[in-house]
């Protein structure tokens, strides 16, 4: 799998608390082209099925946008180091590089990449890996503002319940219509979203009151440019969970 960083990096364009370490995560939105879907899935299901075979290691998730114009891919994986990006030790990866050449690349039309570190102190505990997310996007104007009110309104919305929060993103890099930060909320079935429950505002009212949320809520709309969100499900067919 770190041969498909180099290959993913090199891609000309053809026409995605505990207290533990931050860590960086790859994201790359594959838009595929037209009525190109099914072949584009094929071409994916054999490289993974060649990375098996060969006996490679590592894991990755692969999501399908919900929304959105197109047909957009998202695919993921996470390091513990930059120094990872120098290695080129995947021999299964090398293997099967040649498949992406001639059943991937061809069915899409254009690939944007995005490199993020985790933020865990801002972020609820990992659990299961999840069928579905909610991703909110964020340009800021002040991120340490910004980051202030998140620690403070996360921390007390995870705190409200069990299964409230999501995973912070701060995103490294990127072009000036590149997000600089995200937040992924997990869902398990689109109908956890009929249920009717308090989101992080209506819960940081009810500890602090509605005028110190009403404050809050101000200093972070004021740090904040613009926001947008897209739906993912999880691809499990093409996605390797880790072992």
């Amino acid at each position: 799998m770190k041969r498909l960083i180099v290959l993913l990096l090199i891609m000309p364009f053809l026409g995605f608390s505990q207290e533990e370490d931050s860590r960086i995560m790859h994201m790359w939105e594959l838009t595929i082209k037209p009525n190109q879907g099914q072949k584009f899935q094929e071409g994916m299901k054999k490289w993974k099925d060649c990375y098996l075979e060969n006996e490679g290691v590592d894991s990755w998730n692969v999501w399908n946008r919900v929304q959105g114009v197109g047909n957009v891919v998202a695919v993921t994986l996470y390091m513990d180091k930059w120094a990872e990006m120098d290695e080129d030790n995947d021999e299964a990866g090398q293997a099967c590089s040649s498949i992406f050449q001639t059943d991937v690349f061809p069915y899409v039309e254009r690939m944007e990449h995005h490199i993020a570190r985790t933020m865990p102190e801002f972020s609820r505990s990992q659990g299961d890996r999840p069928n579905l997310v909610n991703v909110v996007y964020f340009k800021v104007n002040n991120s340490s503002e910004f980051e202030s009110v998140v620690k403070d309104v996360s921390s007390t919305f995870m705190a409200s319940s069990e299964n409230a929060g999501g995973f912070w993103y701060d995103l490294v890099g990127g072009g000036p219509d590149s997000p600089h930060y995200m937040v992924a909320a997990p869902l398990n079935k689109f109908a956890d979203l009929d249920e009717n429950r308090d989101g992080p505002w209506q819960a940081y009212e009810k500890k602090h009151g509605k005028a110190k949320m009403e404050s809050t809520r101000n200093k972070f709309r004021e740090s904040v440019d613009e926001i947008w969100s897209y739906m993912y499900r999880l691809n499990t067919e093409l996605s390797r969970d880790a072992e």
